[in-house]
């Protein structure tokens, strides 16, 4: 949610300083304040359903990294990626990376971000409960513990055997981890 906040405040100084620069007084505030909400009301969906953009530590990235033993034929997801650092960090070691991300602040920076990195890194905008995963070797998941249910429920039955799921932070309740370190924990479907 503070993303939400940063963006509402830079987009919301960007519009004040155009109008004040062009004399735009036709413009109704009132319409900019229903913009800018429609703009964060997905991250907020988001953030209730899943989580809230909470940056993983750098340290934590590795240990996911190392956990999920990348090779170059692994097709990646990271659900809910908000910047797509772990995107980014695991597509120059995998065929594909691709991160979903609800709120349109952290979509539109993954996406100006991946213009500059790997071509194999791909931020889409999407609710990852309506994502298929059928291809997917290794996903990525940083989700509170009832997304974390919800995901053991919606996605875990319909995963190809032998996906690696990797969860930062938060167990699947109903599932012992194959392997856990540093309170990252690997799944194998």
């Amino acid at each position: 949610m503070a993303e939400s906040v940063i963006f509402t405040l830079i987009f919301g100084a960007l519009v004040v300083s155009i109008v004040y620069f062009f004399n735009l007084t036709w413009l109704d505030p009132r319409f900019i304040l229903i913009v800018l909400f429609l703009l964060i009301l997905p991250g907020l969906y988001a953030a209730f359903t899943s989580g809230p953009f909470v940056p993983s530590a750098r340290k934590r990235h590795r240990t996911m990294l190392k956990i999920a033993e990348l090779s170059p034929q692994d097709t990646v997801y990271d659900l809910g990626c908000g910047d797509g650092r772990l995107v980014f960090a695991s597509a120059p070691h995998v065929k594909k990376a691709i991160g979903y991300e609800l709120s349109i602040p952290l979509y539109l920076f993954g996406k100006l971000v991946s213009i500059f990195k790997s071509k194999k890194a791909y931020i889409r905008f999407g609710n990852i409960w309506k994502q298929d995963y059928k291809d997917a070797d290794v996903i990525f998941c940083y989700l509170l513990p009832n997304a974390m249910k919800q995901f053991y429920k919606e996605v875990w039955p319909k995963l190809t055997p032998g996906t690696r799921v990797i969860s930062n932070a938060f167990q699947m309740h109903d599932l012992k981890p194959d392997k856990q370190e540093d309170k990252v924990y690997l799944y194998i479907a």
